[in-house]
């Protein structure tokens, strides 16, 4: 069984200061391998090729990113930080 899992880096105000969260989105769960691969395909189908990153790896754990080009100054590190959605690809063992 294999598990993906979703993930939106975006911008967030703390106590009055623009910082970023990486907050879960969604976590779902495949048969296959292919099939886990097939929903991450379609979920970055469409989006320009030069803001997609995909690094699958047979065995091991696979990540995917689409950044959506929206760019901001963290007021605490002033490192400027971007948006961006992760997909990980991992297998699982059923319980």
């Amino acid at each position: 069984m294999f598990q993906v899992e979703v993930y939106h880096h975006d911008k967030d105000i703390v106590r009055g200061d623009l910082e970023d969260k990486l907050e879960l989105l969604e976590k779902e769960i495949f048969n296959t391998r292919k099939s886990a691969k097939e929903y991450i395909e379609r979920c970055l189908s469409g989006k320009p090729k030069d803001m997609v990153d995909r690094f699958y790896r047979k065995g091991d754990t696979s990540t995917c990113y689409y950044f959506t080009g929206v760019t901001w100054q963290h007021e605490n590190s002033g490192e400027m930080m971007e948006e961006y959605y992760k997909y990980i690809l991992k297998k699982v063992i059923p319980k």
